[in-house]
């Protein structure tokens, strides 16, 4: 079976998918951080591999920020779409949600 990752900033509202990677290498571009900062500040809001996470809602503007919830525990978290693009996800189809 093949996985297709995709960009966490792909995904549309209300689609759930499982952390795969993060790889700042990614970066559209240079926001100023030293190298494996945004990684490091990823990681420490609760975004690792292997979380589930479901597209809350969007920015009004260019869609930015991204409120995404981290099933496992119900917490909310907003990234901008720029942090979203190093985020390398399995989107989640087909399965039935209860949160």
């Amino acid at each position: 079976m093949s996985t297709s990752l995709i960009p966490l900033s792909r995904l549309h509202k209300s689609q759930h998918a499982i952390v795969k990677k993060i790889d700042e290498s990614l970066l559209p571009h240079n926001v100023e951080l030293t190298k494996g900062e945004l990684e490091r500040r990823i990681l420490e809001i609760g975004i690792i591999e292997g979380i589930e996470l479901k597209i809350l809602h969007f920015g009004l503007i260019n869609q930015d920020p991204i409120a995404i919830q981290l099933v496992h525990s119900g917490l909310t978290v907003a990234i901008r779409r720029n942090e979203a693009e190093i985020i390398l996800v399995e989107q989640i189809t087909g399965t039935n949600h209860a949160r």
